[in-house]
């Protein structure tokens, strides 16, 4: 039985790149026979990959000087996740996928907001249209980032009807599923999956030390982290590729250990993004967040972790409970892990 997993893996986000790798090397360190398919998706060549005109000269010349920065960095991850060796032997795209069929016997609808159709461009790929109705098709913890439209549903819900299982990664998604009347689990982002201790192992040392990292910046992130800064005498580090700021320090990770060396490093961390948020709890930093989407909510109340949200802990006075915390993501964990191992289990003795 060989597993074919269809997610966002070539693109210069550091998260998509970090859980495509995990459900890739958790289920194969399970025994299953899995690669990740080398999939091209037009929609997000243009978003993720491709330089975009400004009408403005001086505004377009400031971002091409910009783009510079980001296409090594698109070198860089390309070349780390190749470098996994997890991928398909064959790249693939819209009009050559159907043959994907011929090498697996089933597909998995990975994680990430692969089921998010203003993301992918209505790509139905990700929900395994192309699979032939002989071919196992699972979800694990697939997700739509924000609720697809009545339109959108008309489409999906023939698709989602295919799916042998299903499991996505918010807790409201969830239960929008199961309001359809099909079947639904909630599992953990795939990152969790894997121990922390990897992922520390995966970090590139860096000579910055004593800093308060912001990610995903914002200027209320940015003042909220001057002000814990001051109070505790560290520097403040910022992700950006943005234009220099007297004061902070803005660094620019171009791969994925560089990326997680500026978490396990960090004092503390301010940020809304999810994967931001999920490993400063897998490297046991405090932080905070303002943004209030269902994917951090969801993670927060799983955690009950409630004071990491900036509109409640105004004061930065929350000090997490890092040995509850660290038990409560053993349990999603070990969840999460036997749900995945019992469901690929289960096909293949159908099979």
């Amino acid at each position: 039985m060989k597993y074919g997993i269809l997610t966002y893996h070539n693109i210069p986000n550091i998260g998509a790149i970090l859980q495509a790798q995990a459900l890739c090397e958790f289920i194969r360190a399970r025994g299953f026979d899995c690669d990740i398919v080398d999939y091209t998706c037009d929609n997000i060549v243009k978003r993720e990959l491709e330089f975009h005109p400004l009408s403005n000269p001086l505004r377009n010349c400031l971002s091409k000087y910009y783009w510079r920065k980001t296409e090594k960095k698109i070198v860089r991850c390309n070349k780390y996740i190749r470098s996994l060796h997890l991928l398909s032997a064959r790249k693939y795209n819209r009009n050559t996928i159907s043959e994907a069929n011929k090498v697996y016997d089933a597909f998995i609808s990975g994680s990430d907001m692969i089921w998010n159709l203003n993301v992918n461009g209505d790509d139905y790929s990700y929900f395994l249209d192309f699979a032939k109705s002989d071919k196992i098709k699972l979800a694990f913890a697939s997700s739509i980032g924000t609720k697809w439209t009545d339109e959108e549903l008309q489409k999906v819900l023939p698709l989602l009807k295919r799916y042998h299982s299903i499991s996505v990664r918010e807790k409201s998604t969830n239960e929008d599923i199961k309001a359809l009347g099909i079947s639904s689990s909630h599992l953990c982002d795939p990152t969790l999956l894997i121990e922390p201790a990897k992922w520390k192992s995966i970090a590139k040392p860096l000579p910055i030390k004593k800093y308060v990292l912001v990610y995903f910046p914002t200027k209320e992130l940015i003042k909220k982290a001057e002000q814990y800064a001051k109070s505790h005498s560290l520097a403040v580090v910022i992700i950006s590729q943005g234009i220099p700021t007297f004061g902070v320090k803005k660094v620019w990770p171009k791969d994925p250990p560089e990326w997680l060396g500026l978490f396990l490093n960090a004092d503390a961390v301010f940020t809304n993004s999810f994967h931001g948020i999920l490993f400063s709890f897998y490297f046991e930093k405090q932080v905070w967040t303002a943004n209030y989407g269902n994917r951090i909510t969801s993670i927060l109340e799983s955690l009950n972790l409630p004071n990491c949200r900036l509109d409640i802990d105004k004061n930065l006075t929350n000090s997490i409970d890092y040995k509850h915390c660290r038990e409560r993501l053993f349990q999603i964990r070990e969840k999460s892990q036997e749900y995945i191992v019992k469901t690929l289990a289960q096909i293949k003795v159908k099979k």
